[in-house]
This record gives C-alpha cells, sequence and structure tokens, in this order.
C-alpha cells in the first residue's frame, strides 16, 4: 500500500529531472499561476534583484538552475517569470515551520513538515534518482526538493527547520544549499563550503546517518556553526547556538513550546511507533503569528530496519504507511 501521492522519477541530468516534475505536477502550477506571478512581480526589491540572485547562485550550482530551467520548459512557461516566482516562495513567504527530533541513539529520526495551509495540496512523498543517488523525501511542488526532509542513498537523512535571522541579503536561496545538502556524501566537508557561500539567509540543517551520527548546522546569511548535540535531540524554529545574537524575535510563533514538548517526550522514544505517537503531540500549536502554519505531512525514518513512515495531511484518512529505504 502506497499513498496516491507517492511518486517516482529517473532522470539522466537535472534538465531532464525538472522537466518531468513539471509534466508530473503540472496542473497544481497553473491553479496558482497567475496569483503567484502577480504577487512576485509587486514585489519590487526581488524584481530587480532577481538577476543578481540567479548570477549568484549559477556560480555555485549551475546544476540547480539547469534544474529549474527543465521545470520551466516543461511546463510552457518563460524561464524569467518562473525564477521570480521561485524565489518569491523561498525567499519571502517563509512560515515558522517544523519541528525535527532525534531518538537516544539517533536511529530513529522524526520531523514534522509545517507550511502555510493552502499548500497542503502541493506536498507529495517523492522518490528521485539522477546520476546514481536517489532520495526519498517530502517535496513541494514547483520546487527542487531537499528543503522539507528526506533520506538519500548514501545513508544521509536530513531534516530542516526554518530560522529568523536578521543579516538576510542577496544571495544563494537556503531552499537551494538545502536541496544540495539532501544529496550530501560527507556533511562536515560540505559545512566547509557552506561558510564561503554568499547566502541570503540560513536553515537549521540536521543530518543523521546509519551509525546513528547527528550533525547540526545552523546558519543566517553570514554566519554558520556546527555542533555534533548530545542525543536525543530536538530542533524547532529557534537558534541553539551561540547564532542565537543574530536572531530575528519579531517571529517568535510558538517554536519554544514545540521544543519543550518534544523534549519532554523524546527520552521515552525507542521504536518508530513511539516516535510517530510523539509527532501526533507536537504538532503546530495555535499562535498569536498569523504567518504560523499547520502540519502539513510527517515522517519518521527507522534506519535500524531501514524503513520510513509517513503522513499525508492531504491523505489523512490512510494513516501512516510504511515504505522500505530499498536503495541503502
Amino acid at each position: 500500500m502506497t499513498h496516491l501521492n507517492y511518486h517516482q522519477v529517473k532522470a539522466r541530468s537535472h534538465f531532464e529531472l525538472g522537466y518531468k516534475l513539471a509534466k508530473l505536477f503540472k496542473e497544481q502550477y497553473f491553479k496558482s499561476y497567475q496569483d503567484l506571478l502577480e504577487k512576485a512581480a509587486s514585489h519590487k526589491i526581488l524584481v530587480t534583484n532577481s538577476q543578481l540572485y540567479l548570477r549568484l547562485t549559477n556560480e555555485t550550482f549551475p546544476q540547480y538552475i539547469e534544474e529549474l530551467k527543465g521545470y520551466a520548459n516543461g511546463l510552457g512557461v518563460e524561464f524569467g517569470n518562473f525564477w521570480l516566482m521561485y524565489l518569491y516562495t523561498t525567499v519571502d513567504m517563509i512560515p515558522e515551520k517544523c519541528t525535527s527530533v532525534f531518538s537516544a541513539d539517533g536511529m530513529i529520526v522524526g520531523h514534522n513538515e509545517d507550511n502555510f495551509d493552502y499548500l497542503t495540496e502541493r506536498i507529495s512523498l517523492l522518490e528521485k534518482t539522477i546520476r546514481g543517488t536517489t532520495i526519498l523525501e517530502l517535496y513541494y511542488s514547483n520546487g527542487l526538493g531537499g528543503d522539507a526532509c528526506g533520506i538519500n542513498s548514501h545513508g544521509y537523512v536530513q531534516t530542516i527547520n526554518t530560522l529568523h535571522q536578521k543579516d538576510i541579503q542577496v544571495g544563494i536561496p537556503s531552499n537551494i544549499i538545502a536541496r544540495w545538502l539532501s544529496e550530501t556524501i560527507h556533511p562536515i566537508n560540505d559545512y566547509e563550503k557552506i561558510k564561503k557561500m554568499k547566502r541570503a539567509a540560513g536553515y537549521s540543517h540536521t543530518l543523521a546517518n546509519l551509525q546513528g551520527e547527528v550533525i547540526n548546522i545552523e546558519s543566517t546569511a553570514r554566519f554558520a556553526e556546527l555542533i555534533k548535540p548530545s542525543l536525543p535531540f530536538v530542533h524547532t524554529n529557534h537558534y541553539l547556538t551561540d547564532l542565537s545574537i543574530h536572531e530575528d524575535v519579531a517571529n517568535p510563533g510558538n517554536s519554544r513550546e514545540r521544543f519543550d514538548k518534544a523534549t519532554e517526550l523524546v527520552g521515552s522514544v525507542n521504536t518508530a511507533q513511539d516516535m510517530m505517537n510523539l509527532l501526533e503531540s507536537v504538532t503546530s500549536l495555535p499562535s498569536n503569528n498569523e504567518r504560523t502554519s499547520k502540519t502539513l505531512a510527517r515522517m519518521v525514518f527507522d534506519l535500524r530496519k531501514k524503513e520510513v513512515w509517513c503522513w499525508l495531511a492531504r491523505e489523512a484518512a490512510q494513516g501512516w504507511i510504511p515504505y522500505p529505504i530499498h536503495f541503502l
């Protein structure tokens, strides 16, 4: 049994991957196309700087620009407009989102994917293979992936948590860096590269491998810090390192409430079912912040059994469905 919104895509190039994804999700794109284009076009700062964002990204990650070009080609839309909309959804429209939890031995990983309610129908479970690397992930249509959570065929899980910082700038969008890390083979080496990139902003990236080793990379636009946290470990949407001095406290949301609740419960997590129960208890909570979102999907990775459990809000009646990680 699989979700109706579970998809498999294989491609020989990034352009082909983008093209195939566009064909798969074309209907969803055009439901929101005109509205997003108008909002993006009215964002004067993004319009003015869109080509600078493009140049900086293409210098470091030309493969992902090719993938976005393939997506635009598959949709039959002009790339400049598609790039502007991508920037708008990744740079400007960033809600507080997500809770990530790592068990005491690092072998059970859980993630609540929270976002704006209208994106419920745009999130799917996707298994994609390109140039020998396979990733099973929560995927937002019209994007590159890597910006939620997933596991790759090199044996690394990545979970993403939104952070709010004061030093945002024109640079490489966080979602593109997240996509790159979703393919990681050696995250500590990748961290050294991240520090040298001109980034638009920063996420929390937590990565775990099949040996139960966990690292966390927090970043702002200008600073980054890597830690090897003690386990169990929880991350929500506020800084846990010294980078907290750069935090934008204008976006308080309910990050600390979710963090405290998950920290209270994680000590009793020994199985995938325990983690599922925890995630259901720490769903996105009500807040006065209008940009706070709801839980759209959940994933639990059982690295001992090489199995992933997934729950999608758009198919809530299906409940949790297991998937073997056959590519490890």
